[in-house]
Order: structure tokens, then C-alpha cells, then sequence
């Protein structure tokens, strides 16, 4: 729970902060350098390998006292991986950067986007419900020990 929390938060960091730095020019800066997902990948890298020793964090971890140099890396490991994953389905439904920050060059249209907030496309429910159902399903399997 405490390592989704985290990847929760961290992913809406690129959306986020492309409005805190263009307010309302937003959509003409939508998807370049917050989504470039070079620096994240080695930003994760770095953190889940050497901080967290590639170990997940749990809720005994961090309220352990002192908090072990492993708990506080592991968040930071799974913040980041929020916002991979989110550029991921970016690249799902649309063009995002691959390797120059300024080019959107890497990226299918599996599915359309909705164009009202709050309403979800055929494609964006079929993705979203493949998605939880897989995860489920994983959960499943993993306290059922199969």
C-alpha cells in the first residue's frame, strides 16, 4: 500500500508541473520535456538500485525508528516510478519524446482520449479495466500462492 501511495503521487508530476510552469499556455507545452521519460528512467534506476537495493518499501519499514536509508529510498524508487508509468500510457494514446526533449517522435494511438474532462473513451475504459483486472488478478494469485 505505502509503495502505491507513492507511485500514485509521483504520477501526476508531469501533467502537474507543466501547469505550475505554463498555467494556462499549458496545452501548447503538453507532453515535451515533463514527459520525456529519459531522466526518470535513470533517476528510478538509480534509486530502486542503489538506495532501495531493489526491495519495495512496506508501512514497517518507514515507522521504524530510526527510518532505514532502504524505507525512505524505496519511496523515493516507487514516486518515481509514478511518473514512468504515466508516460507509458501517455505513449498509449499519443506522441510523447523518445530521446530529444523537444520532439514528441515515440508513441501509438491505441485509443482515443476523451475530449471531456471527467469522461472516459471506450478505449481509456477498456485500458483502465484490463489494467485493474490484471493487477487483481496478480493480487490473486500472489495471497493465494498459486
Amino acid at each position: 500500500p505505502v509503495a502505491a501511495l507513492f507511485a500514485a503521487l509521483g504520477s501526476v508530476f508531469p501533467d502537474t508541473v507543466e501547469y505550475l510552469i505554463w498555467g494556462s499556455n499549458r496545452a501548447r507545452h503538453h507532453r515535451r520535456s515533463s514527459h520525456w521519460f529519459v531522466p526518470w528512467a535513470l533517476a528510478f534506476g538509480l534509486a530502486f538500485y542503489l538506495g532501495a537495493e531493489g526491495r519495495i518499501p512496506s508501512l514497517a519499514n518507514l515507522l521504524s525508528l530510526p527510518p532505514s536509508r532502504f524505507a525512505a529510498w524505496g519511496c523515493v524508487a516507487c514516486w518515481l516510478l509514478g511518473p514512468l508509468l504515466h508516460i507509458l500510457t501517455d505513449a498509449c494514446c499519443g506522441k510523447i519524446p523518445l530521446l530529444i526533449p523537444w520532439k514528441k517522435t515515440f508513441g501509438i494511438r491505441a485509443f482515443s482520449m476523451s475530449s471531456k474532462r471527467g469522461v472516459m473513451s471506450r478505449g481509456e475504459f477498456v485500458f483502465t479495466a484490463f489494467v485493474a483486472l490484471s493487477s487483481l488478478a496478480a493480487w490473486a494469485l500472489r495471497v493465494l500462492k498459486v
